[in-house]
């Protein structure tokens, strides 16, 4: 990633901070060989990961790292130096959150308890966004379009595809006001990955027809129709595509098909995950700032997925498949 021009001294400074403290490979480590649930919060308490004066317990870890997604967000919004930035973050719990209130209108009731509450809209905001399009309640073209589309849907797995293209239009649109082209290009990738994801999971699913066309994103590299001049063949004539060659590394080292199926989604944040790490080595600029938080986040990921293995007893090989590798050079 190439370094942008602004220097910002209080945000970059907070971040080099912060970025000292993300958990390294000797840390997991440390939490996979610990034997069972409480084990891993005790250690997680031993290095003042939750950042709290109460230790987190079978009873409260979840809650605990609830609050430590809101303290991550408000630092978030403290330190960016422009709202697109912290926007960009939050977008992604906009859209859970918006197709929440499309689908309580689909069942015809609350779904509260699943709401997240890190976006830049509460739910009451976006119920009251579902009223009338033309008031435009979420100032957001791109979303309140894609809400309003959604709101239409017909059948319940459309009202995903729909707010899923709506948050990659968003995504890239704010990523493009930050101004800083190596982001709007991470972005690009993001997009991409995820139409090779529907791609593979088209393919798992037999390729039913018209469902990578549905769940498609149009705001990447290449439109749908080049996409498709390559995925509506045989499995084997899609190693043509170019974008299947720039991509093919982040699951040629899957062992098999299969592992493909399953992992995918960890394999993509590693690619990604490895493009940001290039950040470390930038003193100023919004790139490391960015890069930070999209870490944080799948550092967060990383011990929901962990304490979750724990809990259930799963052994080290299973959680280690499914965790992220760690932001350090």
């Amino acid at each position: 990633m190439r370094t942008g021009n602004g220097i910002f001294p209080y945000a970059n400074t907070m971040i080099c901070i912060e970025d000292s403290k993300l958990l390294r490979q000797f840390q997991y480590d440390i939490l996979y060989s610990a034997p069972d649930l409480q084990a891993s919060l005790d250690e997680l308490n031993k290095m003042n990961y939750f950042h709290t004066y109460m230790s987190a317990d079978t009873a409260n870890y979840s809650a605990v790292l609830d609050e430590l997604m809101k303290d991550m967000f408000e630092l978030m919004r403290d330190t960016a130096p422009v709202e697109a930035l912290w926007r960009l973050f939050a977008l992604y719990y906009d859209i859970h959150n918006m197709k929440l209130v499309v689908k309580e209108r689909f069942l015809g009731r609350r779904l509260d308890s699943l709401a997240f509450s890190f976006g830049s809209y509460s739910l009451r905001t976006i119920r009251s966004a579902a009223v009338r399009e033309s008031d435009d309640i979420l100032e957001n073209e791109k979303l309140t379009r894609g809400f309003f589309e959604a709101l239409q849907a017909k059948e319940m797995y459309d009202i995903d595809f729909i707010l899923d293209r709506a948050y990659f239009a968003a995504l890239r649109k704010l990523a493009e006001e930050l101004g800083v082209a190596s982001i709007v290009s991470f972005v690009i990738e993001k997009i991409d990955l995820f139409n090779v994801s529907v791609y593979f999971q088209s393919l798992a699913a037999g390729s039913p027809k018209g469902y990578f066309a549905r769940a498609f994103s149009g705001n990447g590299s290449l439109p749908l129709d080049v996409w498709q001049e390559y995925t509506d063949s045989e499995p084997e004539e899609a190693e043509r595509f170019p974008l299947w060659q720039k991509y093919k590394p982040v699951w040629e080292v899957a062992g098999s098909r299969r592992q493909i199926f399953e992992e995918l989604d960890v394999l993509i944040d590693n690619y990604l995950i490895e493009k940001t790490k290039a950040c470390k080595l930038m003193a100023f600029g919004i790139e490391p700032i960015c890069a930070y938080f999209f870490n944080k986040l799948m550092e967060i990921k990383n011990i929901r997925i962990l304490l979750a293995g724990k809990k259930s007893g799963y052994s080290t090989y299973e959680i280690k498949r499914r965790m992220r590798i760690p932001y350090e050079l």
